[in-house]
């Protein structure tokens, strides 16, 4: 078997170990000392990140040019695939497969080295008078450090790695997939992706952006599409992969070479040669990051930390688990496996597998384009900006057409000078990140500080935390609690810290504190009769609650719009499929209690009781920032709805359960017990009684804080005198009906 430290290697003569060394032992050492430098951004700051990138944080009124998500896939366009597939192949061809444990541990470590490079780049980007912007390693080098000769040269070798590395390298290897996978002769493959290229980049680096919108996800569902279906079947057990890797990566025959300096370069090697395919520090995603559309460069520098999670956990994951599973892991099966997706090209899921490189492969050469550009501008002006264009298309086509005469050895002799030019030019830029690890610190710890994101962060934990939790038992539990009676010398005291702790008007009860015997006694308070005044008016809805109005309008079709971007769905929130019909395009305001309010609900009209639905769910709370961050929240919590017929037209009164409500009772049932062990979706209709109810008369009640959620039939009413935001007192209007439609009573 040939091994990769043998002289004449076909893998020695594309690489050669002693130029991935130097790399290496850098990279690793910016990585640590930038981790803690930053406090380990990548393990804090992780999901924040996330968010940032699906553009949940992206404001319109920012300066820039791209959106992140669109900074993101442009910047990383080659090294999320197509780097990722052969910096792993190549990488376990060095190593074994125990090298992809360290792969995951590097990649944890090395993210920090693209949020200080983009932060950077946005931090000291320049901008034309056209509002055109220019940015890259080199702005930052030279006005953080004030080394215009290191900026300039850091400039000059990257245009050799962007012609080599990021032009010439993977146009050929898409040149290879045109020809031997989709059956392109001659050069109409590379012709046609020139002319897709060209269409992309005369457009700018806007125009870059769109097309990385669309091609980026186009590309990442053809690839897991014929992932799936080219290797599923013979894949082995992924747990059983997973520890193999784990043992292989402590196992010393795993790591040719032998002895501890053998080690050492074969991890080196291999670990370098995942890194530099997927161009970690080569400089080409921060000068796409630079043109963000943002108003704190720390946001794009968190995006940005996000490539180095994918290409290292899911990228090269996937990459090694099919390589594993099929066998490949030296050097002869390894370069011998594409033969076996080329043997079912012919296959559609062949074809989009291949169309799924192309989709990367024309995104990252657009990326590189613009990287080159950037620094042609830098070093000569705009003159040679022209030029270095003409260049750039020339010698990709040019390469392209010495592949398609003389083969593979083409391919590997552009590699090794590419994978050189990109060692050169990592070395500046990964001294300059290091010195600058302090100016990129400043710039997140001022977003954090200026832009409400740890609100972010604290959110995003406390919904996490909500979503693990087990709701309901707790909910269940603290009923039990709140039932149960304590002596007066301990109950008295924990009442009277209750009604401080969340200001209630004691003043308002129907009893003396010390009268209640337990706290759910006392949350369930009546009120002194004289305590509200119910609006008489003939046509008069009133409150149904003491509570604040989170949200209230018209129902679109069959969705309420609860507030921009949340809504929820009329047939989903009532369950009820005899009535919810009569609801499309009606109104409704929703009703939030507070532990402070009186937690009685009242009917908001005379009317009768047409039947309830019954829906068990979860017990979410329902305080704005769970409503507001949880889709659909209302529809997934426990609910009794009570449908109530009136003169005017039908009103479902919705109570809605949550965290810490032991029941939700009713008055017109007593057979009817939420929150139980064992429950059930249920609908009755009452249709052998009559059971009727005056405005204002108690309805249920709720054992702890909840949300009521009134919903009008279509055309039967107008909102009236209020205001998000409102608090309000039960029996106070909240609308009028028109007119009537019906006399009671009616058959259910």
């Amino acid at each position: 078997m040939e091994t990769l430290f043998q002289n004449g290697s076909k893998f020695n003569l594309i690489l050669g170990s002693d130029i991935l060394s130097p790399y290496f032992y850098l990279i690793l050492i910016a990585s640590i000392y930038l981790s803690f430098r930053l406090g380990f951004p990548q393990i804090r700051f992780l999901f924040l990140a996330l968010k940032i990138l699906t553009g949940n944080m992206d404001f319109k009124g920012s300066k820039g040019q791209l959106v992140h998500s669109q900074a993101f896939f442009a910047g990383i366009g080659s090294s999320l695939l197509l780097g990722s597939v052969i910096g792993t192949a190549l990488a376990i061809a060095y190593g074994g497969i125990g090298v992809l444990f360290w792969i995951w541990v590097m990649s944890l470590f090395v993210m920090p080295i693209r949020f200080v490079s983009s932060t950077l780049a946005v931090k000291f980007r320049n901008q034309l008078p056209s509002g055109r912007y220019l940015s890259g390693p080199m702005y930052f080098i030279e006005k953080a450090l004030r080394a215009k000769w290191l900026a300039v040269a850091f400039s000059l070798a990257s245009l050799v790695t962007v012609l080599l590395f990021g032009g010439i390298f993977p146009f050929v290897g898409l040149t290879y997939i045109t020809k031997e996978g989709l059956n392109l002769s001659g050069l109409s493959g590379p012709i046609s992706i020139s002319v897709i290229l060209l269409f992309i980049v005369i457009g700018g680096v806007r125009r870059v952006g769109r097309a990385a919108s669309i091609l980026a996800p186009i590309g990442i569902i053809l690839f897991i599409f014929g992932y799936v279906s080219l290797f599923s079947g013979g894949m082995i057990s992924f747990f059983g992969f997973l520890s193999d890797v784990t043992k292989e990566a402590f196992s010393i025959k795993a790591l040719q070479g032998g002895g501890a300096f053998g080690i050492l370069r074969a991890l080196s090697a291999s670990l370098s040669t995942f890194f530099l395919s997927t161009e970690t520090a080569v400089g080409k995603s921060s000068g796409i990051a630079g043109v963000v559309r943002t108003d704190y460069a720390a946001k794009q520098g968190l995006v940005s930390m996000l490539a180095s999670f994918f290409e290292g956990f899911v990228m090269a994951t996937l990459v090694g688990f099919v390589l594993y599973s099929y066998g490949a892991v030296n050097l002869e099966t390894i370069l011998a496996f594409p033969n076996r997706i080329l043997e079912q090209k012919e296959s559609l899921p062949a074809i989009l597998f291949f169309v799924s490189f192309l989709c990367f492969g024309i995104l990252s050469l657009a990326g590189w384009f613009y990287s080159g550009e950037q620094n042609a501008f830098y070093v000569f002006g705009e003159k040679f900006a022209n030029f270095f264009r003409m260049l750039f298309i020339g010698s990709t086509l040019g390469f392209a057409y010495l592949y398609t005469k003389y083969g593979i050895d083409v391919l590997s002799i552009v590699m090794h000078w590419g994978y050189i030019a990109a060692v050169i030019t990592s070395i500046p830029l990964l001294v300059s990140l290091m010195l600058l690890g302090k100016s990129a610190n400043f710039e997140l710890k001022k977003y954090l500080s200026e832009s409400g994101a740890r609100y972010e962060i604290f959110k995003d934990i406390y919904l996490l935390f909500l979503t693990l939790l087990p709701k309901n038992l707790i909910s269940k539990l603290f009923g039990y609690f709140s039932m149960f009676q304590m002596p007066r010398f301990m109950m008295i005291p924990i009442l009277k810290a209750f009604a401080k702790a969340y200001k209630i008007n004691l003043s308002e009860a129907e009893l003396e504190i010390k009268e209640y015997a337990s706290l759910n006694q006392f949350f369930t308070r009546a009120l002194r009769a004289e305590a509200r005044i119910i609006d008489s008016a003939a046509n008069a809805v009133v409150s149904p609650t003491d509570s604040k109005i989170t949200s209230f309008g018209n129902i679109n079709q069959s969705t309420i719009i609860q507030a921009k971007g949340i809504d929820y769905s009329v047939k989903e929130l009532l369950g009820s499929e005899k009535y919810y019909p009569y609801f499309t395009n009606g109104k409704y305001i929703t009703f939030y209690l507070s532990p402070q309010d009186y937690h009685r609900i009242h009917s908001p009209f005379a009317g009768q009781i047409l039947g309830y639905y019954y829906e068990p769910g979860k017990l979410f709370p329902v305080n704005d920032l769970a409503v507001l961050n949880i889709r659909g929240l209302f529809p997934k919590n426990e609910r009794l709805i009570t449908f109530l017929q009136t003169e005017y037209g039908k009103i479902a009164v919705i109570k809605v359960g949550a965290s810490n409500v032991g029941k939700i009772r009713v008055t017109y049932d007593n057979k009817i017990v939420t929150n139980n062990w064992i429950r059930f979706a249920k609908e009755h209709h009452y249709k052998d009684v009559s059971i009727m109810i005056d405005k204002g008369s108690e309805l249920g009640r709720f054992e702890m804080g909840s949300t009521v959620i009134l919903v009008f039939e279509n055309d039967t009413i107008d909102l009236t005198n209020i205001a998000l935001g409102d608090k309000i007192q039960y029996g106070t209007t909240v609308g009028n009906f028109r007119s009537k439609t019906t006399k009671l009573p009616v058959k259910a």
